[in-house]
C-alpha cells in the first residue's frame, strides 16, 4: 500500500492542520521534523518511495483524525480552462490555441471531510472533476523535457463553477468573471492526499471519474487533454514562477453538470475518482 502525503488534525481540534504520512489505517506526525508540506519537499522534490516510513513519528489511527487539503496556505493553485476537447465543446467554446490558466486562493479550498458551502451569492454551483499535480521544486523558464523532474505528486481537485456568476458583459464583449465564478469561499475540495509520483506509472493515462449521489457525470482518461502536463509547466513556468508546493489543476473532462442545468444543492454528494491516488468526496451544505 502506497504511503501518501496528508494535512490532518485530530477529530474536535480546531488546531491548524499537521504534515504526515498516511499508510492504510495509520497516520505517521511528521510535523516536527516537516513543519509544512514545502519542507517535506526539500527532500522529495522528484517523489517519495512509496513505501515510505519515518521511525519515531507519532502515530494516529485515521478514525481519529479528520484531513484538510494537502496545500500550504501560502501556495497557489494554477487551473486550467478548456484542456478537453470534448468539454471545450460541451461549453460552446473553441479548442484553446494555448492554455488558459486561472488561479484559485486557499480560502476556495476544503479538504476530504469537509463540506463544500453552497455560497450565498450563487444558486448554480457546478462540479468540475480534474486531476492535479503538485511541483516539487521551484520552476522558471522550464522546458517540456525538463518538466517532469519539478513534479512531486498528483492529486485530485474538485474545481467547483458558479455559473450563473461565470460571465460579464463588458461592453460590448463577454468576459469570464474567474473571480466571482471560481473563488468562492470553501468551495472547492482538494485530496484526499498527495500520492508520489513515484507511484504512478504515467500521468497521461490515468483513468478520472466524478459521480454525483452514485451518478456517473465524468467519465474520461487523462490521455484526453488538449494540453498534457509537461505542456503546462511549461507554459506556466514561461511566464509566472511556479514554487514548490504550488498545484496544478490540469482541467475537466466533458460531462459537467451546468450545460445541462445540474447543479449541486444541499444534500449532494460529490465524488472524484482518479486511478492510483484514490477518491475524494465531499458532501454539499448550505451556508
Amino acid at each position: 500500500m502506497s504511503t501518501v502525503l496528508v494535512r490532518f488534525r485530530e477529530k474536535g481540534s480546531r488546531e491548524e492542520f499537521r504534515t504526515g504520512l498516511a499508510s492504510g489505517d495509520a497516520v505517521a506526525d511528521i510535523s516536527d521534523r516537516y513543519p509544512t508540506v514545502a519542507t517535506f519537499l526539500q527532500d522529495n522534490a522528484g517523489g517519495w518511495d512509496p513505501g515510505m516510513q519515518l521511525p519515531g513519528a507519532k502515530i494516529l489511527n485515521h478514525k481519529d483524525v479528520s484531513f484538510g487539503p494537502p496545500i500550504d496556505t501560502g501556495r497557489m493553485i494554477f487551473a486550467v480552462g478548456a484542456n478537453y476537447r470534448q468539454h471545450a465543446e460541451e461549453a460552446g467554446l473553441g479548442v484553446p490555441k494555448t492554455p488558459v490558466i486561472f488561479f484559485k486562493p486557499y480560502p476556495a479550498l476544503v479538504g476530504p471531510d469537509q463540506p463544500i458551502i453552497m455560497p450565498p451569492v450563487s444558486s448554480k454551483l457546478d462540479y468540475e472533476g480534474e486531476m492535479a499535480v503538485m511541483i516539487g521544486k521551484d520552476a522558471r523558464n522550464v522546458s517540456r523535457a525538463d518538466a517532469p523532474a519539478h513534479v512531486a505528486a498528483v492529486t485530485i481537485v474538485n474545481d467547483t463553477t458558479a455559473r450563473d456568476l461565470q460571465w460579464v458583459d463588458l461592453g460590448k464583449n463577454r468576459i469570464v468573471d474567474w473571480f466571482c465564478s471560481k473563488a468562492l469561499d470553501q468551495s472547492s475540495p482538494i485530496g484526499p492526499n498527495l500520492t508520489s509520483m513515484r507511484a504512478i506509472q504515467d500521468l497521461h493515462k490515468l483513468h478520472i471519474k466524478t459521480t454525483l449521489n452514485d451518478r456517473v457525470m465524468q467519465d474520461a482518461n487523462t490521455g484526453l487533454m488538449v494540453f498534457d502536463t509537461w505542456q503546462l509547466i511549461e507554459f506556466i513556468s514561461a511566464h509566472a514562477t511556479l514554487r514548490a508546493g504550488d498545484v496544478i489543476a490540469t482541467g475537466t473532462p466533458f460531462g459537467v453538470g451546468g450545460f445541462r442545468e445540474i447543479f449541486l444543492k444541499a444534500g449532494d454528494v460529490v465524488r472524484v475518482e482518479l486511478e492510483g491516488v484514490g477518491a475524494l468526496e465531499n458532501a454539499v451544505v448550505n451556508a
